[in-house]
């Protein structure tokens, strides 16, 4: 798990590996963290690893988005 907290945006991001995102104790965990940075008026953004083609699904993305 990595944390990452940007104060010039207020933004938290956490960064979940495979084995972390399943796991009800890591998102337990994280219930202080969501709360402490409500207090404080921060945007927690959480995200968790995938398992498809990084490659074939970033391109995909950005392909449909040039269209639109």
């Amino acid at each position: 798990m990595e944390i990452i907290v940007n104060d010039s945006s207020k933004i938290v991001e956490i960064w979940l590996s495979s084995a972390e995102k399943d796991s009800t104790a890591v998102h337990n965990s994280l219930k202080p963290v969501y709360a402490a940075y409500k207090a404080k008026k921060y945007k927690v953004a959480v995200f968790q690893s995938g398992s498809g083609n990084l490659f074939g699904n970033t391109k995909d993305l950005l392909l449909h988005n040039r269209r639109a």
